[in-house]
């Protein structure tokens, strides 16, 4: 595994030696932008961090590479939630709203994941990054043949090695960054000793500022931990083998870390009785029979694909399939049932039931889990499904298949016509080897406002994910 280190200016790229732990640098590059001066202009970032890679491929192997990746917090953003008890349910969705309000237009502009620490009750942290500067490292890696495991902020891999009392300093040229996860929180502190604007400044927190004197900062002590690139590395080393949980903006948007590990939302089912009860068994079927024929009705105006990649099944597709008979002024209700689609998907996947279940079908916003046994998981559900804020960033369709072919070779797919109350859309079809392959690409889906999820199908008996999705020209 090769480890990247992204500062504002720079990209380092280290490796760990066979023989032992320790890390040495190969290679470091100068980007020919500062990476926060263009973090919205997605050609030159694209650019500038293609150009990086390129150097670094003329003296070193990229191919084929596994990837952990740390981030500087100076490209980045931090906000701190205080949600009280009551409100812990369905803590990133408040979360979100405060984020929506703090920042307003520009929330659409970065994907968040957040965190709580036992440390700091009722706080939660979250870290976000631009999507542009996201979707292009992650872009420009996967066209470069690495596969990108790990997308992490520094502060959340120095401090995982200090205690809540004392603070994490790095520094990049003159300016120091200071961390900080004791009771009160996440603090982040940032300034300069030298130069015409020196002085400190609380970037993040709820503690007061401290006079940070620079003789603590010259050698180790008890208080301050000194970070180089070197250490910093030396730890996130670390986390990766012992698969320590962080927060990486290559998994899923939303509350990753809870009371220090990794957050999972569980389907509640009942207790087994020694007794058997007849009263859930007829109503988890007749639960199963209703929203079976919910599920009908929606394929009625989804027409359901089986990928038999052979010449004669081609001939077979629907050309109307994926075709939405609604308004194109009620658009908002299928994004929010197209977020609320993959958002269930996602938890499905991190329950612990999840290594019961067969079959998952989701088709807007019914599920319906099949185990192939009489446990109280099997059964059909609505989703409950919230307003989501619109994002004004749209795709060709060309331009997502080229996503989907960078991020699996194994990804297949078709493109079928399709029509939106009377206007022509382009609907993909996509085949995923894998769960996780599936879910890159759901990632990508919801970056955009012109891609509608209409149906996620799951087989456990072929290892295989299908995803419906319509492209709309807006």
């Amino acid at each position: 595994m090769l480890f990247f280190l992204v500062h504002n200016d720079t990209l380092s790229v280290f490796k760990k030696s066979t023989n032992n732990d320790a890390v040495h640098l190969e290679l470091k590059v100068k980007f020919h932008h500062k990476l926060k001066s263009i973090d919205n202009n997605s050609k030159l970032l694209s650019s500038v961090i293609a150009q990086a890679l390129d150097e670094l491929g003329e003296k070193i192997s990229l191919e084929n590479q596994k990837a952990a990746i740390v981030v500087d917090d100076n490209i980045l953003t931090h906000s701190i939630s205080r949600i009280s008890k009551k409100n812990q349910i369905e803590p990133f969705e408040i979360i979100k709203e405060e984020i929506q309000i703090k920042w307003r237009e520009l929330s659409k502009n970065y994907f968040s994941i957040s965190e709580s620490k036992k440390s700091s009750k009722n706080l939660f942290h979250t870290v976000s990054m631009n999507h542009y500067l996201r979707e292009k490292i992650k872009l420009n890696f996967n066209n470069s043949g690495i596969d990108i495991k790990y997308l992490v902020p520094l502060s959340s891999v120095v401090l995982s090695g200090v205690k809540n009392n004392q603070f994490a300093v790095s520094k990049s040229s003159r300016t120091y960054s200071i961390f900080n996860y004791s009771t009160k929180g996440f603090s982040f502190f940032r300034g300069s000793f030298t130069g015409k604007n020196k002085g400190f400044k609380t970037v993040i927190g709820l503690v007061d500022l401290i006079k940070f004197k620079e003789k603590d900062f010259k050698v180790n002590n008890l208080t301050y931990i000194i970070f180089n690139d070197m250490k910093i590395v030396e730890f996130f080393a670390r986390i990766v083998k012992d698969s320590s949980p962080i927060l990486n903006f290559v998994k899923p948007f939303g509350l990753q870390i809870l009371n220090d590990e990794q957050y999972k939302k569980t389907i509640n089912i009942s207790e087994k009785n020694s007794n058997f009860n007849f009263t859930p068994f007829f109503r988890n079927v007749i639960s199963g029979v209703v929203t079976l024929g919910l599920v009908a009705l929606a394929l009625l105006s989804i027409s359901d694909f089986n990928f038999l990649y052979n010449e004669s099944s081609s001939n077979k597709i629907d050309s109307n399939v994926l075709k939405v008979k609604t308004p194109l002024n009620n658009l908002s209700k299928f994004r929010n049932s197209s977020y609320a689609a993959i958002d269930e998907f996602r938890m499905i996947n991190l329950s612990d039931n999840m290594v019961k279940i067969e079959r998952i079908d989701i088709v807007d916003n019914r599920v319906w889990l099949d185990t192939k046994s009489n446990d109280g998981i099997s059964g059909g559900y609505l989703i409950r499904t919230t307003d989501v804020n619109s994002i004004d960033i749209s795709i060709l369709t060309e331009d997502l298949i080229t996503i989907i072919e960078s991020l699996d070779n194994e990804n297949q797919y078709k493109i079928v016509d399709g029509t939106f109350y009377g206007d022509k859309v382009d609907n993909i079809i996509i085949r995923t080897e894998s769960i996780e392959a599936s879910l890159k690409i759901l990632n990508e889906v919801i970056k955009y406002n012109n891609l509608l999820v209409r149906k996620i199908s799951y087989s456990k008996n072929e290892n295989s994910v299908h995803l419906y999705v319509s492209s709309l020209v807006l």
